[in-house]
Order: structure tokens, then C-alpha cells, then sequence
């Protein structure tokens, strides 16, 4: 037993904790003093896309903002999503600019006209096809699936460079951890560019697995998998956010529920067979991409769910 070993260490252990906390929240002070304080003035709306409008546009600013930071060869159409999309338990998030809301008299009917979508992001349950990032990182998945975990990844993130400063990756970040608590994954995974590694870390609170490696779905780009388990993601960012004193309270606003989201409005669906063949074969040749062992696993998941794949 280490009883007198921790003992003696423990007043240690406390100074350098006090201190780290300190430090951490100097650090998030001092670069977003802001954060939050911006709520886009209510023109901006938040669901999961359903309409093929919705994820066509999602797609076309991914690829937009991929290609301006290199993760995107601009030698292609210019529409990005992946074999993952295709799958029936992913969902993708979307930012809607919906300029009648800054109206003191809004014509709520005018709501249901497609707005303007200025960023997405999408969520990928693990499946049999396993998650994206285990290109680049298999062995550390594969640790959280041993211990009974239920991972997600993050992929296909943007946000239209006119909205950044009213936080709209924020709240796509908020969505993103209700759904998470909703459907019980256990941590959110992502792969991470080096310029934006300090920002996972230091403001979300992931953790990193593994070293940075070339990643053939960023464009040959570097990247380095990272991990929020969320309960303990909970844990700390009540000790470093959750403080009257502190300008951003990230803790309440990532970790406690929003009474006024419409939970009613469900979580989407797969997408229709009319979909599937315009993105794959009409909007682009997406389908003569995918092997057979794919199509055959595709078919699956779809037929898991009593749906057809029509390929």
C-alpha cells in the first residue's frame, strides 16, 4: 500500500492542480474573452440536415473550406463527403442564416424557404465500417471498442468564413454533444491539422492519440487523432470552466441541456433511394469509387433498418 507515499505527495499534487487551473483559464481568457458573447442576433438556426438541398449545400461548403486550408485537391468536384455519409446512422449538422429573424415582426411562414447554410459539421456512430480516422490511428479505436466504449468521430467541419466571429462552430459543438448524450456515445473522436491541435486541447478539452501522421483523406496532410470521453470531458470542464468569475462558461454551455431545442423535430433519416442515386450517380460518379465489399456493407445497415439500398 502507498498510503505515506500519498500523503506526502498530495499537498504536491493540489499546487500543481490549482496551478494548471490557473494557467489554463489565464490561457482561454486571454484568447477568447468574447466566446459566446455573440448569439448571432437569433438569424441563425441549428438542425440536422434532411433535405437534399440542405446536404448538397453542407457538402459544397466543406469542400470550399477544405480546399482553401489544403485538405481538398481543388482538381475535383466541388462537392466533398465520403463512404461514411452513405451510412444510415450518420447525421449531418447544419448552421442556417435566415436573414427574417433580424425583422422586429418576423413572417415566420417565410421559414420554411431554404436559407442560407454557413456551417455543418457531421457525426459518424461507430459501425462495421469502423470510423475514418482509423486510417491513421487503429490501434487506439480499437482500445476505446475493448473497453466498452461507443465512439463517434467528427468529420467534415466548415463554417463560411462571414459567420466565424458569431461562434456558429460553437453551437454546431453544443448540438453535437446533445446528440452524443442522446444516443449514448461514450467519446468524440476527431483528426486534428497541427494549427488546430492548440485549440482541441486547450478549449475543447480533447486528449490526442497517437503522434501526427500523413492522412490521405485531408490531401497528404498531417494529422493527429484526438478523443473527448465525455463524462470526463464533463468533469473538467466543470473544474475549469464553471466559475462566476470566468468569462466563458464552456462547462454550462456544452454539458447541460437546452430546454428550447425542438427534440420533437427527431433526428433525421437515411437518405431516400432518390437521394442516394442523385448524389452518387448523377451530382457526381461517387459510386464507381466504392469497392464491393463496401456496397455490400452499405446494403447492410441499410437492410438493418428495413430500408433498400438501391446499389
Amino acid at each position: 500500500m502507498r498510503i505515506s507515499t500519498a500523503t506526502e505527495s498530495a499537498p504536491n499534487n493540489t499546487n500543481r492542480k490549482a496551478n494548471w487551473r490557473n494557467e489554463r483559464r489565464r490561457e482561454i481568457r486571454l484568447r477568447r474573452t468574447d466566446l459566446l458573447s455573440d448569439k448571432c442576433e437569433g438569424s441563425v438556426t441549428y438542425k440536422i440536415a434532411t433535405e437534399r438541398q440542405e446536404l448538397e449545400r453542407s457538402f459544397e461548403l466543406v469542400w470550399d473550406a477544405y480546399v482553401k486550408v489544403g485538405l481538398q485537391s481543388p482538381d475535383s468536384d466541388p462537392i466533398r463527403f465520403t463512404k461514411y455519409h452513405l451510412l444510415p446512422s450518420t447525421k449531418v449538422f447544419i448552421a442556417i442564416y435566415r436573414p427574417e429573424l433580424l425583422k422586429d415582426k418576423p413572417d415566420y411562414s417565410r421559414l420554411k424557404e431554404p436559407g442560407e447554410i454557413v456551417g455543418t459539421l457531421t457525426v459518424v456512430p461507430d459501425s462495421e465500417m469502423g470510423l475514418p480516422m482509423e486510417e491513421v490511428c487503429h490501434e487506439s479505436v480499437q482500445d476505446l471498442r475493448s473497453k466498452d466504449g461507443n465512439p463517434a468521430e467528427v468529420v467534415a467541419l466548415a463554417v463560411n468564413p462571414e459567420y466565424r466571429r458569431h461562434n456558429v462552430m460553437m453551437y454546431l459543438y453544443k448540438l453535437m454533444f446533445e446528440y452524443a448524450n442522446l444516443t449514448e456515445v461514450s467519446d468524440i473522436t476527431c483528426s486534428v491539422t497541427k494549427r488546430h491541435i492548440s485549440f482541441y486541447q486547450s478549449m475543447l478539452l480533447f486528449q490526442p492519440m497517437g503522434e501526427l501522421k500523413t492522412y490521405s483523406s485531408a490531401n497528404g496532410l498531417e494529422v493527429q487523432c484526438h478523443r473527448l470521453n465525455i463524462e470526463h470531458g464533463r468533469e473538467v470542464a466543470r473544474d475549469i470552466y464553471h466559475d462566476r468569475h470566468f468569462d466563458a462558461d464552456l462547462y454550462t454551455f456544452f454539458f447541460t441541456e437546452n430546454p428550447e431545442w425542438q427534440r420533437s423535430l427527431g433526428i433525421g433519416h437515411p437518405w431516400s433511394e432518390q437521394d442516394l442515386r442523385y448524389f452518387l450517380t448523377e451530382r457526381t460518379r461517387f459510386l464507381d469509387s466504392l469497392d464491393a465489399d463496401t456496397l455490400a456493407l452499405v446494403r447492410r445497415e441499410y437492410g438493418q433498418r428495413s430500408l433498400a439500398f438501391p446499389f
